[in-house]
């Protein structure tokens, strides 16, 4: 069996060099099914070309070159196509990560948005308990004071109910 990665013209020489050395051995070796040797020797990849040209063509007059010809030919189209496939892969995953590297980005602009606003809302927040600590201050001051002003004044009153 001819190997999956092998090419049809190494094939096809490898097989040249067996019919000639049994050409060599036997004088009256058949050529007639050389098609269908070299058919039958090819790797299952190509089993949907060897079926095509077992139903299109009469193999007993199909020349070996012919043959050849034809699978070289459709050997360069998988190639093509194959080469294809595998720029537009590459292109997508090129694609993927480009995209994934903006979408990346995108996400540390709004965790870092999202980290600006938290920090403006735990400053604002800080500074209205300052300010809120602030007055709560300056209000127990001015009770403190009033209420040393009430002691006073009711020292006062004692004093002078006492007098009275």
């Amino acid at each position: 069996m001819i190997p999956e990665e092998e090419s049809i013209d190494n094939a096809f020489a490898r097989f040249n060099t067996i019919i000639t050395s049994l050409k060599a051995l036997d004088e009256g070796f058949s050529s007639k099914n050389y098609v269908r040797k070299f058919l039958r020797a090819l790797h299952p990849k190509w089993c949907a070309k060897v079926t095509a040209i077992k139903e299109s063509k009469n193999l007993t007059s199909l020349s070996l070159d012919e043959l050849i010809g034809n699978l070289k030919v459709y050997e360069v189209i998988i190639k093509n196509d194959f080469e294809m496939v595998k720029d537009d892969e590459d292109f997508q995953d090129n694609h993927e990560t480009k995209e994934s590297h903006f979408k990346e980005v995108e996400v540390t602009v709004m965790v870092k948005v999202k980290e600006n606003t938290l920090d403006v809302e735990i400053q604002i927040i800080s500074q209205e308990n300052i300010q809120s600590h602030q007055e709560a201050t300056i209000k127990n001051l001015s009770l403190e004071e009033h209420g040393v002003i009430v002691v006073k004044m009711r020292k006062k009153m004692l004093k002078t109910k006492l007098v009275l």
